[in-house]
């Protein structure tokens, strides 16, 4: 250390030693002993005499008091001063350390461990609600606030730091409150000790945790909700990297939290929706703070489901977003509940049929579909005849067994475009749209009748047997909104099982009846079949120009052995409507071929013979070999025979290709009652025929009808124009034939030249024209 620093450090400690109180006495002393040693001589020096002597030394002596008596009130007065400025440094101290203390929410205190004193500063009482008139300075006050439970530990605490070696601890013990609550302190200790080692004084900071205790109690709530609530949780950065989810995320989504940290929620997509979604999502949590919605997310196994998500946005006290939580609820069970309740709300539980909500809606559709195609809908009332009994004989659960088996059998036997429904208890109903007839829907009704006839057997192996009773009512004949229609299926059910049950009525009688007969018809007509009951009969195709036969149409008829002759307008749409017309017609086309035969071997003039095909034949793929096959077999020449076709039946998604098919044969083709479809001449272009023949109601015109033959001037003329030949239907006055003869009209039949003929009758015509 330099030498002038040294010495200044010296001077600056004697003059503190000498401030001090050993310092005062050793200057006072020294002082005395100089004055004493020094006045004794110079009086002895300078005064002999006695009484001087003892004048000038009590003089000497006020002097003496006087002089140290000031020099002590200055060396007192400057020691003071030092006291005051150490108190005032100290009081600032202490104040400051206080201010930092409240600050800190702190109150402090310091235990003389050998007075037992203790301090405590105002924030200590102030955290618990005392005055510093009530505080005490010892340690019992302290003890008087410590709880119970808590004084046996901060005791044993305080004991181990005193004994042991330890410079500090920490201690968490409850306080009372003036109010009689306790609030948690942590007491961080600071422990004083002398040379030997020995705690001297404790002393320590008191610290009011009860907001952090509050903060830590939200933080394992909040960790609790985030780790048992059945919502997934994700927590994002601001970047929307994942930085931590739930379990719950982890059930949903079928990823762990390994797999997701650090990555982008993108990884969920599922490519339902596109990214201006997603971009419109994040705006709005950029804007609003939040967002909600439903989106279609994709689970680890790749499963798309749906979720409701809910996002917002975390944000500092500088609102800059820090992060952002998404809060994910799998929508799936959500969706199926609400999808079982949609079903339920339109479907009977036990039968999973439709019940009477649906099945009004789907009345009220096709009715119009019937309004919009100009068809027939009819509506099935059944009711299930001594239902009762069984419920009452076998229990309940062997009805509901019942009913189970009866709604299985009546939902097969229907059309996709029916409804099967059922309406409470033992009630059905049944719509049938588009129908061709109204008769049908009694041949719907008659086939339930037999199909719930059979025996029903039960689970357990009981056998029951039930009838049914069924009412029908028809749009719109019977009835032009659901409620009329409802009501009178009703009443002709009611009908029905007062008459017998087992049994169809319609609402009117008279419908009943055609119903009845249509039935009657339907079964006869098998039986038509199978016992060789139907004719062909012939009539004659005419060459306009030289006025002979040459060919005839092949007209099936039914020779019924009571009824007699049954024209073909009664038998015909039974058979088209029950399928019977496939039988029928290849029956026709077998029994023409045949006679053409016959009449070829018998040396007759070769004929053209034409077959009628419904389109119901035309659609079978296989008509073409039936064809090859008939002609093969009969022998009869398939360049002599022609196949009529209806316009509807080149309608057909494939006709040309069977029509082709049907060519390759030899067959010739012609288009039956041209002009009543909706075909053009354009669109024949299309399909390779040889004839058309021209509607008897465009002939009946010829030549004094309103368009005076017009129509079929416009059919011969672009027939010939295309390369058909052209046969005009129902020629019954001269003056129709001499008007076709005018136009160039190739061929015609009608009851001028004859009507159908059977066999015999034809033959002897041809024979004798």
């Amino acid at each position: 250390m330099p030498q002038p620093t040294r010495m200044k450090d010296l001077r600056g400690n004697l003059r503190q030693r000498l401030r001090s109180p050993g310092g005062i006495v050793l200057l006072y002393l020294l002082f005395a002993a100089a004055w004493i040693a020094g006045s004794d001589r110079a009086i002895r020096f300078l005064f002999r005499d006695p009484d001087q002597l003892v004048r000038i030394g009590t003089m000497k002596g006020m002097i003496f008091v006087g002089i140290t008596s000031g020099l002590l009130f200055l060396l007192l007065s400057a020691w003071h001063a030092s006291l005051v400025r150490t108190k005032r440094a100290s009081d600032l101290y202490r104040d400051r350390l206080e201010r930092v203390l409240r600050g800190t929410n702190d109150g402090w205190w310091e235990w003389d461990l050998a007075s037992g004193q203790i301090y405590f500063s105002p924030r200590c009482w102030d955290l618990l609600g005392y005055g510093t008139s009530v505080a005490r300075g010892d340690i019992a006050m302290w003890s008087t606030v410590l709880h119970p439970d808590d004084s046996v530990t901060a005791r044993r605490r305080v004991d181990e730091l005193r004994s042991g070696q330890e410079s500090g601890a920490t201690l968490e013990v409850r306080l009372r409150h003036q109010d009689g609550h306790y609030i948690p302190v942590l007491s961080r200790l600071m422990v004083l000790r002398d040379a030997q080692g020995k705690a001297v004084m404790i002393s320590g900071a008191n610290m009011d945790m009860t907001e952090q205790k509050r903060s830590e109690e939200r933080l394992r709530q909040s960790a609790a909700v985030f780790e048992t609530t059945r919502e997934g949780v994700v927590l994002l950065d601001a970047e929307r990297r994942i930085l931590m989810v739930n379990h719950a995320f982890t059930d949903i989504t079928g990823y762990s939290e390994q797999d997701v940290i650090g990555q982008s929620p993108s990884m969920l997509r599922s490519n339902r929706h596109g990214e201006d979604f997603y971009q419109k999502v994040w705006a709005a949590v950029q804007r609003d703070g939040h967002w909600c919605g439903e989106v279609w997310q994709r689970r680890k196994s790749g499963e798309v489901y749906p979720e409701l998500l809910g996002i917002s946005a975390v944000t500092d006290s500088a609102g800059l977003i820090t992060n952002y939580v998404g809060v994910i609820a799998d929508l799936s069970q959500l969706k199926a509940s609400e999808t079982r309740l949609e079903f339920l709300s339109q479907h009977d539980p036990l039968t999973n049929l439709p019940n009477r909500v649906l099945l009004l809606s789907h009345l009220e559709h096709g009715m119009r579909l019937a309004q919009r195609d100009s068809s027939i809908m009819a509506l099935l009332m059944l009711d299930l005849d001594r239902f009762k009994d069984i419920n009452d004989s076998f229990s309940h659960d062997a009805g509901d067994e019942l009913l189970q088996q009866v709604a299985r059998c009546l939902a097969s036997r229907m059309r996709d475009m029916d409804t099967v429904a059922r309406l409470g208890g033992d009630e059905f109903g049944i719509v049938l749209p588009k129908l061709a007839h109204a008769e049908d829907a009694a041949i719907v009704a008659n086939g339930i009748l037999g199909a719930l006839k059979q025996p029903w057997t039960l689970a357990d192996g009981t056998e029951v047997r039930v009838g049914v009773s069924i009412g029908i009512s028809i749009f719109p004949d019977h009835g032009t909104s659901t409620q009329e229609l409802l009501q009178h299926a009703d009443a002709a059910l009611y009908q029905a099982k007062q008459e017998g049950r087992g049994r169809f009525r319609y609402f009117s009688q008279g419908m009943t009846q055609a119903a009845r007969e249509r039935i009657r018809l339907e079964a006869r007509l098998h039986r038509a079949i199978e016992q060789n009951e139907l004719r062909v009969h012939y009539q004659p195709v005419v060459d306009v120009a030289a006025g002979r036969i040459v060919g005839a149409e092949a007209l099936v008829r039914w020779q019924h052995p009571e009824e007699g002759l049954i024209p073909p307008a009664r038998f015909i749409p039974v058979a088209e409507s029950t399928g019977l017309i496939d039988a029928i017609g290849e029956w026709v086309l077998r029994e023409t071929c045949r006679q053409g035969r016959q009449w070829m071997d018998a040396g007759l003039p070769a004929l053209t013979l034409a077959v009628n095909m419904s389109p119901r034949q035309f659609r079978h793929r296989d008509i073409s070999v039936t064809v090859a096959e008939v002609t093969a077999h009969t022998g009869f020449p398939s360049t002599r025979l022609e196949l009529e076709l209806t316009e509807s039946a080149l309608m057909e998604p494939d006709a040309a290709e069977l029509l082709q098919r049907l060519r390759e044969t030899g067959v010739r083709l012609a288009i039956d009652d041209f002009g009543t479809g909706y075909s053009s001449l354009a669109y024949l272009q299309r399909f390779p025929l040889d004839v058309l023949k021209i509607d008897k109601g465009f002939v009946d015109a010829i030549p004094h009808g309103p368009d005076r033959g017009a129509i079929a001037t416009s059919i011969v003329a672009m027939g010939h124009s295309l390369g058909f030949r052209v046969l005009a239907e129902g020629v019954e006055k001269p003056e129709q034939l001499s008007f076709l003869h005018a136009l160039g009209c190739d061929m015609y039949q009608g009851y001028l030249r004859s009507p159908p003929l059977p066999p015999e009758a034809f033959e002897r015509l041809l024979r004798d024209p």
